[in-house]
């Protein structure tokens, strides 16, 4: 299922299952054995060390919730410091967590807690100050001493920024905001807010203003830099350098992938490219109050680290030729004395390491998922194909262990303004270990190939979008790769709408559909109580969209799947969350009523506790077990079922 976070959070550690051998089918035990694996709470989260490198700091599930744990880089002995606690809050009670923990200097780390305190501990997780609502970072510049102010905001809203002493909690709050709500902040060395972009809503016309702001100094009124429409492609400040009239900023303005450059207040206008790359997006940057940045991060079908520091670029080196092919990122540390790092990869959750270059050792120190079992995980391969235009379209691969052709199940993601990434994926590794190739095309308008890409999905929904599909469905098929008697498509929000109108469109292609929290009928979607049509950026986006921006209004009812709910022909279950706010349970209701008045094959599942995604290990495994039973009882074993034949299966709520 393409959506929802913290799905992974209920259970404990537990075993991985063998995969199928290839000619040998897998018994119940088996399977439910490698859905209770791959659904298992990560024992480590997120892993931080301490500026001398002697300590480590980690966030990991304790059997009940999230725990820090810290101990000794050498020895590892790691113990819990801080719990998880049922809290009360007015008339409800919740589960206070620790959601982030980073080192501010050798002797404080600081906290950030899922009701949006934070707040700076010692080692032995004594409280030592409230810090606000999210920490951001330390501004002093001497990494090795106490330090003395940190850049925190007070409010979980990103509006009200301070300065915090995180040994007494004395707070410097930032109190000179542009008009307008902020959505993206830069802040200079000393932690002062100098540059913002603001978001604004005229109530009458519900049109969306963005509106670039900076300031000389600290002290200085704010400038209106620019002003620009929400769908534009507008820049996003990133830091203010010490270089008069100069801010640090995001864009891809003139060109098609982002990339950072050097905007110039006085004359309104970017005026050099400091970092780019002609055909990848960069997503991440460090050392941006340098002279010269330290490193860029690239996004394409795989991401790409680029160092120009020499001596970080070394030790790059080093963790890429002692783990090929994974992800290998630098978390903290020094290039002379210890580098804490993260390797993943698409059979690993993630594993961290301490390298001490000093002694040229490589020592691992924790395991996202420990019994996991990653020589039994299937890898993603990545592809290009021609789309029947001729625009090149990426995609994934994973291909189970067995001979091909292959039982296909096509996953197609959300957004659509959205992309999958070449990473640890369980819910496709689910499907590959129960034997089924899983194909991910990353159709026209997914984000992170370009401008130009973004923009040739504009009004294309269920039409070229769709046809990039089919058109990569049709490519496996005529490679051997997939077995065209066999083929199931399946996503979840967008991608729930995508499989229902993939077996409107080309019912020949598949043998069956699931839907998870799918849109069924646009123009109801666009008029009910979405969270989409209650918020107007959200509506001009998704209207920006569908309509290509030019006042042009398709056919809503020709390309909604409810409407030409009598073309279906092959078994569909539908899934949805009775709390979804963003694609309301009605736009499912709706559908299953369609199909059973139409006399189609179907199932459907509500879960009542549940939204926009599964957030409950319960609610995600008996998900995975429908889906199994689900796509081997049309799409794993031949021969095909007649279309057309009515059984209106076991509809259940939970």
């Amino acid at each position: 299922m393409r959506l929802g976070t913290g799905l992974f959070a209920a259970v404990l550690a537990m075993g991985l299952g063998v995969a199928p051998p290839p000619a040998q089918a897998m018994d119940r035990e088996q399977s439910d054995a490698i859905i209770n694996s791959l659904t298992t709470a990560r024992a480590f989260l997120q892993v931080s060390m301490s500026p001398d490198g002697k300590r480590l700091a980690a966030l990991g599930y304790n059997g009940f919730g999230t725990g820090l744990f810290v101990g000794d880089t050498d020895k590892l002995d790691f113990r819990m410091v801080l719990e998880s606690k049922r809290e009360q809050a007015l008339s409800y009670q919740y589960t206070r967590s620790p959601v982030s923990a980073r080192w501010i200097d050798n002797e404080l780390i600081a906290v950030d807690y899922n009701d949006d305190e934070a707040e700076s501990i010692d080692a032995g997780g004594r409280k030592i100050a409230e810090l606000g609502a999210q920490y951001l970072g330390r501004i002093d510049a001497e990494i090795d001493e106490p330090a003395q102010r940190v850049l925190v905001y007070l409010d979980a809203d990103g509006e009200k920024p301070a300065l915090v002493d995180p040994r007494t909690g004395e707070r410097r709050p930032d109190t000179s905001r542009p008009p307008g709500k902020v959505m993206h902040a830069a802040f200079d060395d000393q932690g002062s807010l100098r540059a913002a972009t603001t978001i604004d809503t005229t109530f009458w016309t519900e049109q969306t203003t963005i509106r670039q702001w900076y300031r000389p100094d600290a002290r200085a009124p704010w400038q209106l830099l620019q002003e620009s429409k929400v769908t534009d492609d507008y820049w996003r400040p990133m830091y203010v350098p010490k270089e008069p009239d100069s801010i640090v900023v995001e864009s891809r303005t003139g060109r098609d992938t982002w990339a950072i450059m050097r905007y110039d207040t006085r004359r309104r206008a970017e005026v050099e490219l400091m970092a780019g790359h002609p055909r990848e997006d960069i997503v991440f940057a460090s050392g941006l109050g340098n002279e010269v940045f330290q490193r860029v991060v690239t996004s394409g079908l795989k991401r790409q680290t680029h160092w120009f520091d020499e001596g970080w670029a070394v030790v790059q080196a080093t963790l890429d030729k002692a783990f090929p092919g994974r992800n290998n990122d630098v978390l903290s540390g020094d290039p002379r004395r210890r580098v804490l790092v993260r390797s993943s990869s698409d059979a690993d959750p993630g594993r961290w390491y301490v390298l001490d270059v000093r002694d040229r050792t490589l020592k691992e120190v924790a395991q996202s998922l420990p019994r996991l079992g990653s020589e039994k995980m299937r890898p993603m391969q990545t592809l290009r194909y021609a789309a029947r235009d001729g625009l090149s379209i990426p995609a994934y691969l994973t291909l189970p262990a067995s001979e091909g052709p292959h039982p296909m199940v096509v996953l197609i993601h959300g957004g659509p303004a959205a992309r999958d990434h070449w990473a640890w994926d369980a819910e496709v590794q689910l499907l590959a270990q129960h034997g089924y190739a899983v194909f991910q095309p990353q159709f026209r308008g997914s984000t992170g190939f370009g401008a130009a890409f973004e923009r040739a999905g504009l009004g294309q929904w269920g039409l070229a979008m769709q046809d990039d599909v089919t058109d990569g469905v049709r490519h496996l098929v005529d490679q051997g790769v997939a077995d065209a008697r066999r083929i199931c498509i399946y996503g979840a929000s967008y991608g729930g709408y995508a499989a229902l109108w993939g077996l409107v469109k080309t019912p020949e292609l598949y043998r069956c559909g699931i839907s998870f929290a799918g849109v069924s009928d646009l123009d109801e979607f666009l008029s009910g109580r979405s969270d989409v049509n209650r918020n107007p950026v959200a509506r001009e986006t998704f209207m920006f969209l569908l309509n290509a921006g030019d006042g042009r209004k398709p056919g809503f009812a020709a390309v909604s799947p409810l409407k030409q709910v009598a073309k279906i022909q092959a078994p569909v279950l539908i899934v949805w969350g009775e709390q979804d706010r963003r694609v309301p349970p009605e736009q499912s209701e709706r559908m299953v009523a369609a199909l059973k008045a139409n006399d189609k094959t179907y199932q459907w599942r509500s879960y009542r506790r549940e939204g926009h995604g599964l957030s409950y290990v319960g609610s995600l495994r008996e998900h995975y077990r429908e889906l199994l039973d689900f796509l081997e009882q049309h799409n794993g074993v031949l021969p095909a079922p007649v279309p057309g034949a009515s059984a209106a299966a076991g509809a259940a709520r939970h």
